[in-house]
């Protein structure tokens, strides 16, 4: 057994490391959650990457969001589903053919005239739904703002609860290169520096 042990062990103390620090790695991205002081004198790498950082990285995910997944156009569709669409046609037509009845208006000319008030309104709710909320300017305050607001605590399980396998792969492979690394020095030790 002692014969393995110059064959086994560095593989795997270097396994153990690899993992170890990159674990540790991943939390210190969250951690600690404050800056610690001895003194007036700041500990470094407090607080974490994302606790010091975090203004940055909320401007940056509400920029991303903003630019690719929810721009101007979508917010007027927010609120212009085809439902409130298609209600705001009947009340149009409504008015409109309650007025041409009291106008003596023929058929073809009331048709034509709902169908352009109706796409006149619609087109001009969009515009005045864009505006009021500030298009994607407001959305992109509203997002950074909401992941300002949020506790660093939360803010971390929100993270690592989408990536959490991502992170793991990454503490693996750390072990994974570790491990290598462990045999590389056996070889050299071993083989070639003797």
């Amino acid at each position: 057994m002692t014969s393995l042990l110059p064959f086994v062990l560095p593989p795997l103390i270097g396994a153990v490391i690899g993992g170890v620090t990159n674990d540790v790695a991943i939390r210190m991205l969250f951690r600690p959650y404050a800056p610690i002081y001895i003194g007036k004198w700041r500990l470094p790498l407090t607080p974490g990457l994302i606790p010091r950082e975090r203004n940055k990285i909320a401007e940056s995910i509400a920029d991303t969001f903003v630019a690719h997944v929810f721009g101007d156009n979508d917010v007027a569709e927010l609120f212009l589903t085809d439902d409130v669409k298609t209600q705001l046609k009947e009340r149009v037509d409504d008015l409109i053919g309650k007025l041409g009845g009291m106008l003596d208006i023929s058929e073809a000319m009331l048709g034509m005239a709902r169908s352009m008030a109706g796409n006149y309104l619609l087109a001009e709710i969009a515009k005045v739904a864009e505006n009021a909320g500030g298009g994607s300017e407001a959305v992109k305050v509203r997002i950074q703002a909401k992941i300002d607001d949020l506790d660093v605590a939360t803010l971390e399980e929100l993270v690592l609860g989408f990536s959490r396998k991502q992170f793991r792969h990454i503490t693996w492979f750390g072990v994974l290169l570790g491990g290598m690394i462990g045999m590389v020095q056996v070889v050299l030790f071993q083989f070639f520096l003797r």
